[in-house]
């Protein structure tokens, strides 16, 4: 559940890699590109620290990339994302798909605060993203036609949960969640960046909804809220995927 605007973020960075290829100063157009559209999606403040792009080594960075909490929240910043490394397959950035070897997303950080009614911040960012999506069917991109981008690894690593539920009288908790990889994202031929972020969120809500529906938070919560900690879980990710 909580990755979902981590991923349409790093997806934007990869598209924005592909738009301003030729420019001179890639570093800060990207970032410029990262807060702008970024923002759009998520219709709340986006901020990056620094990009640095070498297209000589195929090797690019976005560092201190944050996205604030709608308003209305206590918590200011919804995602921390630690360290970004892209690995491009600078050959293929002209082409249809645009072939990044590798995504590695070290230690993010996401602040998941909890409603007296059962809603989050990070409930609303997603509500967000995924009317932008339906809205413009095109999953981001420059307004021509989306490149299809294919991902052969995506690592996402050293993450954790800090969740608030202090509005139902339950104190903060922390969790750690397991290593994610995935292999040969969009396949052969590739996908078009919406369908690239439903992938890695169909893998990723999975292994959150796991983590939370098996942690004593999730009972605390639901004993709160009522009903079934697995039907919890399970109905959480039957949205996110939907």
């Amino acid at each position: 559940m909580k990755k979902v605007a981590l991923v349409a973020i790093v997806a934007i960075a990869v598209i924005a890699v592909v738009v301003f290829y030729v420019a001179s100063n890639l570093d800060s157009l990207i970032a410029k590109a990262i807060e702008k559209h970024g923002g759009e999606v998520t219709q709340t403040r986006v901020s990056v620290a620094g990009v640095k792009i070498s297209l000589r080594e195929g090797r690019g960075s976005i560092a201190g990339l944050e996205v604030e909490s709608p308003d209305g929240f206590s918590a200011r910043t919804a995602f921390s994302l630690g360290d970004i490394v892209l690995d491009i397959d600078i050959e293929s950035v002209r082409e249809d798909p645009v072939v990044i070897e590798e995504i590695r997303i070290r230690a993010p950080v996401v602040n998941a605060e909890i409603t007296k009614t059962g809603g989050s911040n990070i409930e609303e960012l997603r509500k967000r993203i995924q009317d932008y999506g339906a809205g413009t069917g095109e999953g981001g991109g420059s307004g021509e036609e989306a490149k299809r981008i294919r991902i052969e690894r995506f690592v996402f690593e050293e993450g954790r949960v800090e969740i608030d539920p202090t509005a139902l009288g339950i104190e903060k908790r922390t969790l750690v969640l397991p290593e994610i990889r995935l292999a040969d994202v969009g396949g052969a031929k590739g996908a078009p960046p919406d369908e690239i972020v439903k992938i890695i969120l169909t893998a990723v809500t999975g292994k959150v909804a796991n983590e939370i529906a098996g942690s004593e938070l999730d009972r605390l919560i639901g004993e709160k809220l009522g009903g079934s900690i697995t039907d919890k879980a399970k109905g959480l990710l039957e949205k996110i995927k939907n």
